[in-house]
């Protein structure tokens, strides 16, 4: 998996990204070590949510779980279709006080 991997990789994230966020990631990082592939990303949070967290955090939360599951899918298919990559596991997580988030897919 070279650089032309992570290029692609990055370009079908920040797809992603914007597919469902309609925001594209700002930056990322990634690294490929002994059979998983670390994604470091930083995008901007959706407005709404926050203008709903004082009184809804409830709402929020399970918003939020909703599009990480959604996101997750997404990408663990597109990855697998186009790279011909088996997916075993994905992880991501997102800390929307400073924006960033970490993907975790192992194969």
């Amino acid at each position: 998996m070279d650089q032309d991997f992570k290029k692609r990789l990055a370009t079908l994230f920040n797809e992603i990204n914007k597919e469902i966020f309609r925001v594209g990631v700002h930056d990322q990082n990634i690294e490929i070590q002994d059979g998983k592939i670390l994604i470091f990303s930083r995008s901007k949070r959706i407005p709404a949510l926050d203008a709903l967290m004082d009184e809804h955090s409830e709402l929020v939360f399970s918003i939020d779980y909703a599009l990480s599951l959604k996101y997750k899918k997404l990408l663990k298919k597109k990855v697998e279709q186009e790279f011909d990559i088996k997916i075993t596991a994905l992880f991501r997580d997102y800390d929307p006080g400073n924006e960033r988030s970490c993907t975790v897919i192992c194969y």
